[in-house]
């Protein structure tokens, strides 16, 4: 009983942790949206999906290595790849201040595209990069509740300054970013102290040549899906109205956001743990054995629970927005969309497992091949389907999600054949003359 409290606790901590940590990213989209004008609204969000790349990129490059590498190590080793990763973070972060410097200097301020805000980032992008990458040190040591420590940190921050903001009449593109910042600045500062990390101490060639098994691959991937999201902006904008891009987007917000929530904070969780088994696999004997037996038993039962779960997800939610989608008027048009995106939901649910033993594993090309192959169907089907209305649009992506998962599932049976001890050396046999 003591165990289940315990891992309780340790689950509680970590999903609670992922709803902090989106809720402080997306208050700004939300309250700019309410708040401001829409072209002020749209500065912002320019402004705040640069941001987020540049995020996404170091999340890939440092973060999710530490989550499948650091994880496998105690002591020094672990400790050298933490500085290194850190100090690697804020490079990372002082790259992109001098990138964010230059666009905006030289875009032009008079354009459709207005990057005009992205200025209030710029001193911020350190905090960022560094905030994100303790996150990742903490959840890598199976700490969620320190994780959601400094997340609580950088959303009460936050919210302070949004609220100091709207109460003296200052609501503005650059104060929502601002409070993005210094609510990250906090997070980071508190880390910081309490670690008692000096981020500038580590080398970021060593982490380099230790982590560029995982860190390129999980680099090209990031990249691939970011070029994909945009892509399918594009695509959607190009054959269907604003209006129907619009609906497409909103049930995709309601159902698919929280979901991809959900997936990354079980990520979290779930890789640390099948990269330390994954690591006892390879030793020799019974030891060795168990490990890989508890890793294959781990992603049979998860995929299991996974798949009952978003059964229960497309059954209840499915009708449910559906319904609510059909009594309003502005989004009644966009009721049909609920059950494929349910399903793409429920797929991105039952990959989950597959996914966290394959970077635990360290597959990381494994994975690279497996989200080229998920984008091209996903953006060939939505191409393809889009030319038959919104819905075609809807099911084209549903299409490249359950391909994606076929991938997955077919490349971990593959990756499976590599787990385990190794087999004993046969003894060399002895002809008559050496028996003599």
């Amino acid at each position: 009983m003591q165990a289940i409290r315990v891992a309780s606790r340790f689950v509680g901590a970590g999903l609670l942790d992922q709803v902090v940590i989106a809720t402080a990213n997306a208050a700004n989209t939300l309250l700019g949206g309410i708040l401001l004008p829409k072209d002020q609204f749209g500065a912002l969000a320019l402004a705040l999906s640069v941001g987020y790349f540049s995020m996404y990129l170091n999340r890939a490059f440092v973060g999710d290595v530490l989550l499948a590498l650091a994880s496998r190590f105690e002591g020094e080793h672990r400790g050298r790849l933490i500085r290194n990763g850190l100090t690697t973070a804020l490079c990372s972060g002082i790259t992109t201040m001098v990138v964010f410097t230059v666009l905006w200097l030289v875009w032009p301020h008079d354009g459709n595209i207005d990057l005009d805000e992205l200025i209030w980032l710029v001193p911020f992008m350190v905090p960022l990069m560094l905030h994100d990458t303790a996150r990742c040190d903490y959840l890598a040591d199976r700490r969620p509740d320190k994780a959601l420590g400094i997340d609580l940190v950088w959303a009460g921050t936050q919210g302070v300054v949004i609220i100091l903001m709207i109460l003296t009449g200052n609501e503005s593109p650059g104060g929502f970013l601002a409070a993005w910042g210094i609510g990250a600045t906090a997070g980071a500062t508190v880390y910081l102290l309490r670690e008692q990390r000096v981020p500038w101490r580590g080398n970021p060639k060593a982490w380099l040549a230790e982590t560029r098994h995982l860190s390129g691959w999980f680099t090209a991937t990031a990249i691939v899906a970011q070029v994909q999201v945009l892509a399918i902006s594009f695509l959607v904008a190009g054959k269907l109205s604003k209006i129907e891009l619009g609906n497409l987007r909103f049930v995709q917000t309601v159902q698919l956001q929280p979901v991809q929530n959900l997936v990354a904070a079980i990520q979290g969780l779930l890789v640390p743990r099948a990269s330390r088994a994954a690591a006892d696999a390879a030793k020799p004997g019974a030891e060795g054995a168990d490990a890989a037996a508890t890793l294959r038993r781990q992603t049979r039962q998860l995929a299991l629970a996974f798949a009952v779960l978003g059964t229960l997800m497309v059954v209840i939610v499915w009708p449910l927005v559906s319904w609510v989608l059909t009594t309003t008027d502005k989004f009644a048009e966009a009721a049909p969309l609920a059950l494929p995106i349910a399903l793409q939901g429920a797929v991105y649910l039952l990959q989950v497992p597959f996914t966290a033993a394959m970077r635990g594993m360290h597959r990381a090309r494994m994975l690279f091949v497996q989200y080229v192959v998920f984008a091209t169907v996903s953006l060939t089907g939505l191409s393809v389907g889009a030319s038959q209305g919104l819905q075609g649009a809807a099911w084209g992506l549903l299409t490249g999600s359950t391909t994606g998962l076929i991938c997955m599932v077919v490349l971990y049976g593959y990756a499976l054949k590599s787990v385990g001890p190794p087999a004993p050396t046969p003894a060399p046999r002895l002809d008559a003359t050496q028996k003599a």
